[in-house]
């Protein structure tokens, strides 16, 4: 299934390579959060909100998984950060175009995006076909690999010994991933048009193949800075909008939750371990966003949001390796804000 998803995406990117490029661009992009710190769900309830606190709870558990896994502290005092910056080439081809409102801008629109942040770098390639105005699919793959940044930040490594740590070993391969997606949109201010009708609302759904080379089946790995529980395999996702577009210069107000799970053979991976660290779990991320238009070529989309979160016993939460915590339910807590600037070129 793997080949065949890959094939499908570099099929629909080199056919429509050679038809003529109407229009092309190119921005510059630049996308940064904060993330606020919490306890971890310490002390907090099934369903229950987690509140902000940067009094990280010291280790107090006893009766550690092994002797490698010494434990952690349930936050770090100050929370965390993101940085990345963009460059993407767009170019928009004509694509049976119809005289009706519903085909008149049927296209394919082909994106070639760099991406480089303090610990990773990526190069992606995409296609969306809109064969109706309601309605577009994306082909894409992505290719990058990380390294450590000053023993601060960690951009790529295996995280499998049981320690809770992932390796740091300089550029150790390469991380792949590749889609396809769906996405219904709507636009109330196409059926009744003027400059107060514009409600949106948009709905993706996407699944992704993402591939560490330096992993084996099962084996979790880190990327970006992130958890580290990644697996080599399939994810989907799902995005969610509801928004109102306004004749200002803050010109979109909306509704975004996001929904990501692993499914396939990852999904099951948690009911072959000792204790079920939820391999099934469905995270969910939400909250309000606006997109302020600064002038005609450039854009500022801020966002504020909160996430579910794994909830785990409170003989298991203290253990550093995921895999030897036991999940039994979930809560909610403040994720970060988050920005992200575009300005044209």
């Amino acid at each position: 299934m793997k080949n065949k998803l890959i094939t499908t995406i570099f099929i629909m990117i080199i056919v429509g390579g050679t038809l003529f490029a109407a229009e092309s661009s190119t921005y510059f992009g630049a996308v940064g959060a904060y993330y606020f710190d919490d306890n971890k769900g310490d002390g907090v309830s099934d369903g229950a909100f987690a509140p902000i606190s940067y009094s990280p709870v010291v280790d107090q558990n006893p009766y550690l998984p092994s002797d490698i896994d010494q434990g952690r502290d349930l936050g770090n005092g100050w929370g965390g950060a993101e940085a990345k910056a963009s460059i993407t080439h767009k170019i928009k081809v004509p694509f049976m175009k119809g005289t009706g409102a519903l085909s008149a801008d049927n296209n394919i629109l082909y994106q070639f995006k760099g991406e480089l942040s303090p610990v990773s770098i990526n190069a992606i390639v995409s296609a969306t076909l809109t064969p109706i105005a309601f309605l577009n699919f994306q082909a894409g793959t992505q290719l990058g690999t990380g390294w450590n940044f000053f023993g601060l930040f960690n951009g790529l490594g295996l995280n499998k010994n049981g320690t809770g740590i992932p390796e740091e070993d300089p550029v150790p391969g390469i991380v792949s991933k590749s889609w396809l997606s769906g996405t219904f949109q709507f636009d109330l201010g196409a059926i009744i048009p003027g400059e107060w009708t514009h409600i949106i609302m948009a709905a993706t759904a996407k699944v992704e193949h993402e591939y560490f080379s330096g992993a084996n089946a099962e084996e979790a790995w880190q990327y970006e800075a992130d958890p580290g529980e990644n697996f080599n395999g399939f994810n989907f996702w799902g995005t969610y909008v509801l928004g109102y577009q306004l004749p200002y210069k803050l010109n979109t107000v909306a509704f975004l939750v996001e929904t990501e799970q692993m499914i396939g053979d990852n999904k099951d991976l948690s009911s072959s371990d000792p204790v079920d660290w939820g391999s099934d779990f469905t995270q969910v991320t939400f909250g309000p966003l606006a997109n302020i238009k600064l002038s005609e070529d450039s854009s500022l989309l801020i966002l504020v949001q909160f996430r579910t979160e794994k909830l785990f016993t409170d003989a298991t939460i203290y253990n550093n390796y995921f895999r030897t915590r036991e999940y039994i339910g979930s809560y909610v807590d403040f994720r970060r804000i988050a920005f992200s600037y575009s300005q044209k070129l």
